[in-house]
């Protein structure tokens, strides 16, 4: 579909004669060389500068020709051979020395060299060939016209003779084999040609064979110049040759009585493939340029030159551009520019190198409205394939239908128009003259086209039905069936004609707005515009610029032009401005709001200057997405707003693949179709889902919901979109929802597929980005909102009195709104009931599409209607067999039973225990049904407390918490079951004596029993350490208050027992129970605060003293690595002696890992944290372990100075001053010393920090940690809550000032 168009014709002047015969260009240092007169001349800037004269001395004589001219890449050399058999040496240094390195006695009749330009060829006059390196050491030499056909020769497989096979419909004359003769053409010059295949592995040789009956064959030799193959002998060949340098086929032409055209060999021999020429000439020359994409054909006739172009799509060859000229020498391809071709020209006496760039560029509609045809065009010749994409894609060569003009087609244009040029709804703002004009007149239509060919141009506008068709006879309908073929796509018909009469060598054509505006280079540089004046076509203006104009096309805003130089310049006020220039030389732009963007045939894409993509093989501008194609065979499309911003990220484009070498032909605007061309040619429409989705998201504003969801629908777009791109909108028109999307199959086709997922942030994310997941509110319940919304309104709008006209998206909504399967089934119901036989079982069918036929068939029984589970049997294709029993057995209970029974294989217990607890004779069947599934609060709650039944309940209940040891519930059941000397026992085992006591009271039991039981309660609370708790017994229930004293002494409760004492009066009981008690644990604190200070004394001592001993240890090892980090280098980091000379001291993080690389069991743990805390002399971690103790002794501190607290008031309380003030003193020595150990035991610990950076030198970098070698302990290593020192707050009353 792509077109091959000139972008820059320009001519260089040589400054010489018109009589060159030869020349060549350098393929290091780019310098061109010709041969004129005898004499070897460089040409720079049409001053000539003469390299070597050949003729003045002597190396020229008369008659001698030049049969090949090339230079010698590395070496600075020209080489020249001539038919006289001498090969001359040119150097290209001032004045070229000149040398005569060979010489041939038969002549010589052909030089080139290879295409890897390794081997120099030269073919004798006897037919030779000679095969050389570059240095001209002989590397084989071979006859070209030799017997055999070369060690390519095929091999007889022995299946007989044609004269004995089959032929078929031909007949048995096909038996008879012919001997076909072949003749040299009138325009065979009988010279000899060679070309070589591009990987300069092989070269095929075109030449006239001696003899009698001379005939031209095809050779092919391999690269050590052995005969590989020899072509069929092929009537009519002629002397063209050029081997394809991708290395597939050689073509040739061939002449026959009723055709003339292009033949293509295989290295076989074997003929593959032709087409025929459309124009009478004499092929002169054929080649391919170096990417093999495009095949000139050089032929002339009478007095002009053709130079055609052709290329090859889809098994069909198009000619993409022919010129017709005056004068043209030694055409040829360039050796690393597949886009530049050049030749020799002349005007009067003067000559010139001409040159042409060529670009390939796809020829579309440039409108940005919904009525654009999105029309591709594709020239052939004097023919012009148009296809409007938008309503057809009709894959090449094949079109919707062809122009047929009487010449080539130069040029093809469509109409565009700036944005500032358009007004509302996108019509054209012309001025009045413009709008007079042709050209200003159509140019609102971008469906227009205009087609320049090399005398007139045709203007085409698309055919309406009031207009009729098109009688000019121009516009042809191509395809199955001819003229016949009926088209149902819009078509062109011809509207106007124009002359054109331009001799001046024009490019770059397109139609902007009332003009038509083009390029020259002659005789300067310039953008030149046209305007139609009169039915011609007349220059207007011209703008001219610094150098050659290389593309123009339309602007957002206006025109812009670019520069061969990469300069970019803008039209504004009929002046062209420099705006900036690209980094390379862009073959493709598109101008945009953010920038004009440019693609290089180096797949690099640019913004301005800015290079943003470095893979993109072709892009279009789509209405909100820029499409391109990247070389891994992906589809992406960016957002146009994204394009203006810093943050623009490829990788999160939406993208899709795509087939290798696929490219983008065109996208329809305001549609989601696009439209790639495949490297063979076919094409392939495909919808991407950045524009599937923009189309929605239109539809869905517009509230067009039947459009948005059968798009949706048809390209596979998830259809919560409807719902998630913006929920209040939908549920605002849900009425008008229901009433488009108005099919029952699509409403529960939508319903089926709703979820609770905000797919505008999941999976369509990429066309959402200014969704954010934490910046959007989830909708709670959206599929139960939308559900119970859709059928309210389809019950609204069905004015049935069962709804049998919306019954199935009703069902629908109840299906997918958490499965109300009962709902839906008494809806079916209801339908029975009401005679809509037939429409019940469809309902029926489509719930079991919906939804599990064993789940549906268990709600069914669920209903107990045994004729609805009948219907859904039925329906669901369940073997009678296994139905039809269970329904009989259930029909033979009781009602209530027969529910229970339903319910409990339903698994449904709680209607279960209901239904069972009606049935009076089945309460055993109830109470196991409770006990199995626990569900005991359920059971109080139906059967009357105080009922034996209740009771029952009540005491399995107990049991059932009792096993779960909540001793102090299990009591309160079996109270409530009536069983007291359990709930007694149960209060007791949970610590309850005051409920333990009043049921054993309630329960009368005996004075001796009573008194046993609080006794042992009594017991087991001062075990517990309850004391008060068991003095209350001993002095209430069992009236014991001396017993209650004694209690109150040993649990060290003073307060109250001197209270008690005193209440009692009991003075005896003070001096026989409470005062030795105070004396004794008074002792036994001074002891305790005594080996406390001790043991913190002597623990920190010895961890200051460990910290010491380890800092010395690592300036030791300090000094031992200053030492030896000059030879640390030369330890392996994975043997000991480098491991002990580059690090001694191990790193904090090396420590941690250790520890945490792997979980260990708790056993292990355990085991793991006492060696760590242990408190060893030498052991590795011995300063953790004082640590760990020292806070477990200062932690201990405040309990001690509580009961110090106690002690001295209790004691003062009795008038017993002795010794208390030491203990007091002793207290307080204790907290002092424990708030200075802390800064000791916990210094201040600072993060340890790499060094790196300027201020750091190379030993704090090896060693990885700051200068400092004072030891800290590894406080990481040791549980949170013991890397800091404890804190607690003391009760600044705890000591009394007057002791």
């Amino acid at each position: 579909m792509r077109n091959l168009q000139i972008r820059v014709r320009s001519k260089r002047g040589t400054g010489l004669l018109n009589k060159s015969e030869a020349w060549c260009k350098d393929p290091d240092s780019r310098e061109v060389y010709c041969l004129n007169e005898g004499k070897i001349w460089k040409i720079k800037d049409e001053e000539p500068e003469l390299t070597a004269d050949l003729r003045s001395e002597g190396y020229l004589k008369e008659g001698s020709k030049c049969v090949g001219f090339c230079s010698i890449p590395e070496q600075q050399c020209l080489l020249m051979g001539l038919n006289t058999g001498e090969l001359l040496q040119i150097g290209v240094l001032s004045l070229g020395e000149v040398e005569e390195v060979g010489a041939v006695e038969s002549g010589l009749e052909h030089l080139s060299l290879s295409q890897d330009l390794e081997i120099i060829t030269l073919v004798t006059g006897d037919l030779k060939l000679i095969l050389m390196t570059r240095d001209y050491t002989p590397l084989s030499e071979s006859s070209i016209h030799q017997e055999g056909f070369g060690e390519g020769e095929f091999v007889n497989a022995g299946w007989g003779k044609k004269e004995t096979q089959f032929h078929g419909s031909e007949g048995k004359e096909a038996r008879v084999v012919k001997i076909e003769t072949a003749e040299l053409t009138a325009a065979d010059d009988q010279k000899v040609r060679l070309n070589w295949r591009g990987d300069g592995e092989m070269l095929v040789v075109s030449y006239v064979t001696p003899g009698e009956n001379p005939v031209r064959r095809l050779r092919v030799f391999d690269r050590r110049g052995i005969l590989f193959s020899t072509s069929e002998l092929c009537p009519g060949l002629e002397q063209a040759l050029s081997w394809k340098p991708s290395g597939n086929l050689i073509a040739t032409t061939v002449r026959k009585h009723n055709k003339h055209f292009v033949a293509f060999f295989e290295k076989n021999g074997l003929q593959h493939g032709e087409f025929i020429l459309r124009t009478e000439m004499d092929v002169k020359e054929l080649e391919w340029n170096c990417d093999s994409s495009v095949l000139l054909v050089w032929g002339h006739k009478d007095t002009d030159n053709y130079l055609q172009f052709w290329t090859i799509g889809n098994y069909h060859w198009y000619l993409k551009q022919s010129l017709t000229l005056d004068q043209v020498r030694n055409p040829r391809w360039d050796m690393e520019d597949p886009n530049l071709f050049q030749f020799l020209t002349t005007d009067g006496e003067k000559e010139y190198i001409s040159s042409l760039t060529f670009s390939w560029a796809t020829d579309t509609s440039l409108g940005r409205t919904e009525k654009d045809l999105s029309l591709v065009a594709s020239i052939d010749g004097n023919c012009l394939k148009v296809t409007p994409m938008r309503e057809a894609i009709i894959p090449p060569p094949m079109s919707a239908y062809e122009l047929h003009f009487d010449s080539q087609i130069l040029h093809v244009m469509f109409p565009f128009t700036d944005e500032s040029a358009l007004g509302e709804n996108n019509t054209e703002t012309l001025d009045e003259k413009d709008k007079n004009e042709t050209l200003g007149r159509l140019c609102h239509d971008s469906n227009n086209i205009a087609v320049h060919t090399s005398t007139k141009l045709f203007i085409f506008s698309v055919c309406d039905g009031s207009e009729g068709e098109d009688k000019s006879g121009i516009v042809r309908i191509s395809g199955a069936g001819g003229t016949g073929y009926k088209v149902k796509t819009s078509r062109h018909r011809l509207i106007h004609t124009i002359e054109t009469g331009l001799k001046e060598e024009l490019s770059n054509f397109i139609w902007f707005r009332n003009y038509l505006v083009s390029s020259t280079d002659h005789p300067t540089p310039a953008l030149v515009f046209f305007k139609v004046e009169e039915g011609r076509l007349v220059e207007s203006s011209r703008i001219g610029v610094e150098s050659s104009i290389y593309l123009v096309a339309g602007g957002y805003t206006n025109l812009v032009v670019l520069l061969q130089d990469s300069t970019l310049l803008t039209l504004q006020d009929g002046c062209l401005t420099p705006s900036f220039q690209f980094p390379r030389l862009c073959s493709h732009l598109i101008q945009t709001k953010h920038g004009v963007l440019g693609l290089h045939q180096s797949f690099k894409l640019y913004l301005n200057e800015k290079e943003i993509a470095s893979n993109i093989t072709s892009m279009f501008l789509h209405s909100h997405f820029l499409l391109a194609t990247t070389m891994d065979h992906r589809l992406i499309a960016v957002p146009t707003e994204d394009l203006g911003t810093s943050n623009l990220k490829w990788e999160d484009a939406g993208s899709r693949r795509v087939e290798r070498g696929s490219r983008l032909v065109t996208a329809v605007p305001f549609h989601s179709r696009t439209v790639l061309q495949m490297p063979r040619g076919n094409l392939e429409s495909i919808q991407p889902r950045s524009l599937t989705v923009l189309l929605v998201q239109n539809l869905l504003n517009s509230s067009r919901f039947q459009d948005a969801f059968l798009l949706a629908r048809r390209q596979r777009i998830n259809l919560n979109l409807l719902v998630d791109h913006n929920i209040q909108h939908f549920m605002k028109n849900i009425d008008k929802f229901v009433e488009q999307v108005c099919v029952a199959e699509h409403m529960n086709i939508f319903l089926a597929e709703l979820i609770e997922e905000d797919v505008c942030t999941t999976m369509y994310s990429a066309q959402y980005p200014d969704r954010k997941p934490e910046n959007i509110k989830v909708e709670s319940g959206k599929v139960v909102k939308v559900c119970t919304a859709v059928r309210e309104e389809l019950e609204r709008q069905d004015g049935t009195e069962l709804k049998e006209k919306n019954i199935l998206p009703i069902l629908g909504t109840l299906v997918s709104s958490g499965n109300n399967l009962e709902e839906a089934l008494d809806r079916i119901k209801k339908l029975r009931d009401g005679g809509k036989d037939g429409l019940c079982d469809e309902a029926l069918r489509y719930i079991l599409y919906s939804v599990d036929v064993n789940l549906l068939f268990n709600v069914a029984l669920g209903t107990y209607d045994f004729q609805l589970v009948l219907m859904v049997a039925e329906k669901s294709q369940q073997d009678p067999k296994e139905y039809l029993p269970i329904l009989n057995r259930y029909k033979a209970m009781p009602e209530n039973y027969m529910k229970y029974s339903i319910d409990k294989q339903l698994k449904r217990f709680e209607s279960a225990l209901v239904n069972i607890s009606r049935c009076e004779d089945r309460f055993e069947e109830c109470l196991a049904l409770v006990q199995e599934n626990r569900m005991y609060k359920q059971a109080l709650k139906l059967f009357l407390p105080g009922s034996e039944h209740f009771k029952s309940i009540c005491g399995a209940y107990a049991t059932y918490l009792e096993s779960k040891r909540y001793y102090l519930e299990s009591s309160y059941m079996y109270e409530k079951a009536g069983q007291l000397d359990q709930a007694v026992n149960l209060a007791d085992q949970a610590g309850s004596w005051e409920r333990a006591g009043t049921l054993a009271r309630r329960s009368g039991w005996r004075q001796d029993r009573l008194v046993e039981l609080w006794k042992k309660m009594a017991v087991r609370l001062e075990e517990q350490n309850r004391g008060l708790e068991s003095a209350a017994i001993w002095r209430d229930w069992l009236h014991d208050p001396e017993e209650a004293i004694a209690v109150l002494s040993r649990s060290r409760s003073w307060d109250e027992s001197i209270r008690l004492c005193r209440d009692q009066d009991r003075s005896d009981l003070l001096e026989t129970h409470v005062l030795p008690a105070l004396k004794e644990r008074r002792l036994v604190l001074e002891s305790t605060i005594e080996s406390t200070q001790e043991k913190i004394t002597s623990q920190v001592e010895r961890l200051l003293q460990v910290r010491l001993d380890r800092s010395k240890v690592a300036d030791e090892d300090d000094e031992d690595e200053e030492r030896n980090l000059e030879d640390a280098d030369m330890f392996s980091e994975t043997t000991s002696v480098g491991g002990s000379v580059a690090t001694t001291t191990k790193s904090k993080s090396t420590l941690a890992t250790r520890q945490s690389s792997r979980s260990k069991s708790s056993k292990n743990r355990r085991k793991q944290d006492r060696k760590m805390y242990s408190t060893r002399e030498g052991s590795q971690y011995e300063d953790l372990g004082l640590i760990a103790e020292l806070h477990e002794a200062i932690s201990a501190v405040p309990g001690l100075v509580q009961e110090v607290s106690n002690i001295l008031r209790g004691l003062l309380e009795l008038e017993q001053e002795d010794g208390l003030k030491e203990l007091q003193e002793g207290t307080e020595c204790l907290l002092k010393l424990c708030e200075d150990v802390k800064p000791k035991i916990w210094p201040g610990q600072e993060p340890v920090k790499e060094r790196f950076g300027p201020e750091s030198t190379v030993e704090d970098i090896v060693r990885g940690t700051a200068p400092s070698t004072e030891y800290r302990s590894p406080l990481e290593l040791m549980e949170p809550y013991l890397r800091f020192a404890p804190r607690f707050s003391i009760n600044p009353y705890w000591k009394l000032e007057i002791l």
